[in-house]
């Protein structure tokens, strides 16, 4: 009966430390912010595509793309949905601490400089004040639209803030200009309310989204990032080949109507498993070798900084 009894309890451990590391393993913390161009994120959530590839996958919203690196290094998410820039930053202060995995879309007119009345032209920026996220690609956008209209930062007043707080405050005039995203552009720009200045079409591959992982996540967890990477390409093609659906899901999501997102959709371009490998190894390497550029010339980073082996276009192979 002892005997039994010790077989019994002995099972029983097992089976509950079996399922622990279970729990464990199949759990993914994954940071991203409000924004279409992770509509496939949202896709894949609300079409179950994580839970089939056998992930729980925990969300959490962060309210600037650079804004989760941090607790992505420190073991506090295991994936974050960024911007190239913002992880070409982090990695360049902490080398060898990031990969960029994937590239999940680029912006084509969904980033803007925005102005208020009479700010309509980059050239009637001069003077005036501006919201923007410092030291991040808005500010890269915001440099090339000052360039546009012959002008330097040093011809305006910049205010720090996060793109949405931007829109808002150009919403309720406490500024001239904001650099923001959709929606605010859409609404904005729809009501009447602010000018379309300079948008990212006029700036290819300057804001690029992307899936990056940390190097301790790397070793971890790798089958399940790529099982997540896999989800997500799946949902991808489910937006291209049900883009009312998918927008329905993408508003729910980001809490704007369905129409207005097939509106932002047009303003992006979204990239598959094969594309994104492929612009990792063509033009998003190059512009990753621009805004390492900006960044030194910004004091951001050290003048002898380098991004080697941050890219990983074959990582989901």
């Amino acid at each position: 009966m002892k005997h039994t009894m010790k077989a019994i309890a002995a099972l029983l451990v097992a089976a509950l430390t079996g399922s622990a590391h279970a729990a464990e393993t199949k759990t993914l913390k994954v940071g991203y912010n409000n924004w279409v161009g992770f509509i496939a994120f949202f896709v894949a959530q609300d079409k179950g595509y994580f839970k089939q590839a056998g992930l729980d996958v925990q969300p959490k919203v962060f309210s600037a793309p650079g804004e989760g690196l941090v607790p992505l290094i420190s073991g506090d998410l295991d994936i974050h949905l960024s911007t190239v820039d913002a992880a070409i930053l982090r990695s360049a202060n902490a080398p060898g601490s990031l990969k960029v995995v994937a590239l999940v879309d680029t912006s084509a007119g969904a980033d803007a400089v925005l102005g208020g009345p009479g700010v309509k032209t980059p050239a009637d920026l001069k003077g005036k004040k501006i919201a923007v996220t410092l030291g991040e690609c808005n500010e890269v956008l915001l440099q090339k639209a000052l360039q546009a209209g012959g002008l330097t930062e040093k011809d305006v007043t910049l205010v720090n803030m996060d793109p949405d707080a931007a829109g808002t405050a150009l919403k309720a005039g406490n500024v001239d200009a904001a650099v923001t995203w959709e929606p605010w552009i859409s609404q904005l720009v729809g009501a009447g309310n602010a000018n379309a200045v300079f948008t990212s079409k006029q700036a290819p591959n300057v804001l690029t989204d992307c899936v990056v992982i940390s190097a301790q996540g790397e070793k971890a967890k790798k089958a399940k990032i790529a099982a997540f990477l896999a989800a997500m390409n799946k949902a991808t093609e489910f937006v291209k080949a049900h883009p009312d659906e998918a927008a329905a899901i993408a508003g729910k999501a980001l809490e704007v109507p369905a129409e207005d997102i097939k509106g932002m959709l047009g303003k992006v371009t979204l990239y598959d498993q094969a594309t994104s490998s492929a612009q990792m190894k063509g033009e998003a390497a190059k512009s990753a070798d621009e805004l390492l550029i900006f960044f030194k010339n910004k004091g951001s980073v050290a003048k002898d900084a380098t991004v080697a082996g941050l890219l990983a276009p074959d990582f989901a192979k």
